[in-house]
């Protein structure tokens, strides 16, 4: 009988040198990358954990890999598994071993903890000792990145707390009832906890076991009147009790995802035809770029930048000890809280605020009728009438967000705009009234002095390249636009190692221009 099992005669032995990094390109970005680590203790960031495994792999080389991988814009683990079986830059960066994706994602779970150390030392190790930056300027800017949660996850506290509303009515009706026909003196309360009812439940379960009464279910079957009201009010006592679990879920926020219960629903950028209004379960994901590198990175619960810019700062506070002198930011950073703390830890106004764009918009200037394109006459507006609005009527007293005292005093016209041929056209009501914070409008004036000087000019300039470019390169380059892991501290340490990963590409550029004399 024929053998149809084919040899080869000619097989090929594999030889491989003793040093695999004779075969990979000195220009290579391993190269970089390790001069960037280099003097950093990454072991020290990954505790070492008791496993009956002889074979366990080196936290600290599992994390280079790890950091490695996310530079290159690989970050499944799955993925990355097989680069150290086929890639022989892998294979130097793990000394030829081949961890497992398992291996990696039990070192994931310490990294949690330490993230943010190993991302402030690194980051701090190339822009100050290696680039010799000044991290004293800062260009701070946000955005919106999609959670890992389908978009109709969605929880929103507005419709909870309508409903619970509706639902206590009906448990009052229901309490209400059960005391008149058993004579039973169970409180009548506006709002009822879900504790409150169970107890009721526990009660009238006791009655039904005292009274031996058979408890029965399904078709054909007749409940007696005590087990139709424990029923409900069980049914109840449950719908209670979701409703106050997804309410201490969202604490502060307005919404939350049923899939990733830190992921808030954010107006993003998604409709074709508009480019807005599309709500999504996203984190508002923050950065401090330094001339080409991020010195701060962040993921927020928050949708609006302003509440995001004290424990930004206080953040980069608590790992360098001292605070960015030139923090660069838009409108959205500008307000009458963050202006206070800038003052109060001497951090320049380099915030624009809502209405300094519009005080060069010709469009806007059209507007004779706004009160900020009016003129001034010893600190008073005056109308396009030619009336001054100088009489002091009253001060409006306010809270800030943050719980700052906020006063604005309101000015009127001495005549109420009586008799003015305008006023049809300027106000709707009886008379028009004039608001001032001198202290916002201090703080404002400051703003204007520092972003309209030569060096201002050159942080406007600079802003939009250093912080809206790094989002370009982080979404459009290194695709990321979707968390792939759900939860805070996930979600923390994956955008973290994004931007590690986009910092040892720069430096990666960096060493390139050095090497071939653009730079000096």
């Amino acid at each position: 009988m024929r053998n149809n099992v084919q040899t080869y005669s000619n097989a090929v032995q594999l030889c491989l040198p003793l040093d695999v990094s004779i075969c990979i390109d000195k220009d290579d970005p391993v190269f970089s990358f390790l001069d960037a680590i280099e003097g950093v203790n990454l072991g020290k960031f990954i505790k070492p954990t008791r496993s009956n495994n002889t074979h366990s792999h080196d936290r600290g080389m599992l994390l280079r890999v790890m950091m490695f991988a996310y530079m290159e814009g690989h970050r499944s683990l799955s993925r990355i598994e097989q680069l150290c079986k086929t890639d022989i830059r892998y294979m130097y960066l793990s000394n030829e071993q081949r961890p497992s994706k398992m291996a990696f994602q039990r070192m994931t779970e310490c990294l949690k903890e330490t993230i943010d150390e190993v991302f402030f030392e690194i980051s701090h190790h190339i822009a100050v000792d290696l680039m010799g930056i000044d991290t004293q300027v800062q260009y701070v800017d946000g955005t919106k990145i999609e959670a890992n949660a389908h978009k109709n996850s969605f929880v929103y506290k507005k419709r909870i707390i309508n409903a619970q509303k509706n639902l206590n009515i009906k448990t009052r009706e229901i309490i209400h009832s059960l005391n008149q026909e058993n004579g039973y003196s169970y409180p009548i309360k506006g709002q009822y906890e879900s504790l409150d009812v169970f107890y009721i439940c526990q009660y009238l379960m006791e009655v039904i076991n005292e009274n031996s009464i058979t408890i029965v279910y399904g078709k054909g079957q007749r409940k007696t009147r005590i087990q139709r009201y424990y029923d409900t009010l069980l049914g109840l006592a449950m719908k209670h009790m979701e409703y106050e679990y997804w309410l201490d879920i969202m604490q502060d926020r307005n919404s939350c995802s049923k899939i990733d219960h830190d992921a808030t629903f954010m107006a993003t950028k998604w409709d074709y035809y508009n480019q807005s209004g599309v709500t999504r379960p996203c984190y508002n994901c923050q950065i401090a770029v330094s001339d080409g590198i991020i010195v701060n990175a962040k993921p927020y619960q928050n949708p609006g930048d302003t509440m995001t810019w004290q424990d930004f700062m206080n953040r980069y506070k608590a790992y360098h000890g001292v605070y960015p002198k030139w923090p660069v930011a838009d409108a959205g950073y500008g307000s009458y809280d963050n202006y206070w703390f800038n003052l109060t830890h001497s951090i320049e106004l380099v915030q624009k605020y809502s209405m300094y764009g519009k005080k060069e918009d010709k469009k806007f200037q059209k507007r004779t009728f706004n009160s900020l394109n009016w003129k001034e006459e010893d600190g008073y507006k005056v109308c396009p009438n030619g009336r001054v609005f100088n009489v002091y009527e009253q001060d409006r007293w306010h809270y800030s967000k943050t719980g700052l005292l906020m006063i604005s005093q309101i000015y009127k016209e001495p005549s109420r705009c009586e008799g003015c041929p305008f006023k049809e056209q300027c106000i709707r009501g009886k008379s028009k009234s004039i608001y001032k914070n001198v202290i916002l409008e201090e703080f404002q004036e400051e703003v204007d002095k520092n972003l309209n000087s030569e060096q201002g000019k050159e942080f406007r300039k600079q802003r939009s390249v250093q912080s809206e470019g790094a989002f370009g390169v982080i979404k459009q380059n290194f695709g990321f636009t979707r968390f792939t892991r759900r939860g805070m501290k996930s979600v923390n340490m994956e955008f973290l190692l994004v931007c590690l990963g986009y910092n040892f590409r720069k430096y990666h550029l960096y060493r390139q221009k050095m090497d071939t004399g653009l730079i000096h």
